[in-house]
C-alpha cells in the first residue's frame, strides 16, 4: 500500500508510516481488531491520535496497510516449471496458512474482507500467472485462484476462531446413518482447533480435481 511521505507533524519525530503499521499490528494482536482505535494507537506510540492521520487518512486505510503487511509476509517461490505447479501451490498454501496462524487476531483483516493492496495484487497476479504456466486458461486460472484462496482463508478463520461454549463430545444425538460412537468421534475432531488433516485433504482434492479437469479438457460456463 502507498504510504504518505509528507513532513511528519510536530511531536512525532522518528515515527514513520511503517512504524505506525508495526504498532497497529502489535496492538491488534493484543486486543483484536475491535480493540484497535486511532486513540489507542496514539497512546501506544506516545503521540496525539490526530497526528496519525498524517499517514493514514482513515482507520480503514490503516486496516488495509495492516492487511498488506500480513500478505507481504507470504514469500512466493520463483515461478515453477509446468510439472511443478502442484508443489508450488502446496508450498504457497502452507506458507499463507502459517501466516494466518501466526497472527490469529489480525488475520480476519485478510481472510474476511476484500484487500486490494499492492502485496495482495502481487500475490494474486503471481498465482494467476503460475496457473497459466501450468496450462490453465485465464478463466480457469482466475477460478482456481479464487477457489483456493476461499478454501485456505476459510480453514484459517475456523482455526483461529474462539471455541464454541459448551461444546463437547456428548452434544446431541446421532442422525440416521451415523451411530452414536461415530458421532462422538466426529465431534472430538471438530473440537480440535488445528485442521491439519482437513487442510491437507481439502487442498489435495482441489488441486487434483483441477489437474483432472485440465487433462480431460472439461470446462463449465459461468463465473
Amino acid at each position: 500500500m502507498t504510504l504518505r511521505k509528507r513532513r511528519p507533524p510536530p511531536g512525532t519525530r522518528g515515527l514513520t508510516a511503517d512504524g505506525v503499521v508495526d504498532a497497529a499490528l502489535e496492538l491488534t494482536e493484543r486486543r483484536g481488531i475491535e480493540g484497535l482505535s486511532m486513540r489507542a494507537l496514539g497512546d501506544a506510540l506516545g503521540v496525539e491520535a490526530m497526528s496519525l492521520y498524517h499517514w493514514f487518512p482513515s482507520k480503514e486505510r490503516l486496516l488495509d496497510a495492516i492487511a498488506d503487511r500480513l500478505i507481504g509476509k507470504v514469500k512466493l517461490p520463483p515461478m515453477p516449471a509446468p510439472q511443478d505447479w502442484q508443489r508450488w501451490m502446496i508450498t504457497v498454501a502452507h506458507t499463507y496458512r502459517r501466516m494466518g496462524l501466526d497472527h490469529p487476531r489480525a488475520f480476519p483483516l485478510v481472510g474476511a474482507r476484500r484487500v486490494l493492496s499492492p502485496a495482495a495484487m502481487t500475490f494474486v497476479q503471481r498465482t494467476i500467472a503460475t496457473h497459466l504456466v501450468a496450462g490453465f486458461d485465464l478463466r480457469q486460472a482466475v477460478r482456481l485462484t479464487r477457489s483456493i484462496g476461499a478454501f485456505v482463508n476459510g480453514v484459517v478463520l475456523v482455526e483461529t476462531a474462539a471455541p464454541a461454549l459448551g461444546y463437547s463430545s456428548a452434544t446431541g444425538a446421532a442422525e440416521p446413518g451415523l451411530d452414536q460412537r461415530q458421532w462422538h468421534a466426529a465431534l472430538d475432531h471438530f473440537a480440535r482447533p488445528a485442521l491439519d488433516g482437513a487442510f491437507e485433504y481439502g487442498l489435495s482434492c482441489l488441486l487434483d480435481g483441477a489437474l483432472q479437469k485440465l487433462r480431460t479438457g472439461e470446462r463449465r460456463s459461468g463465473p
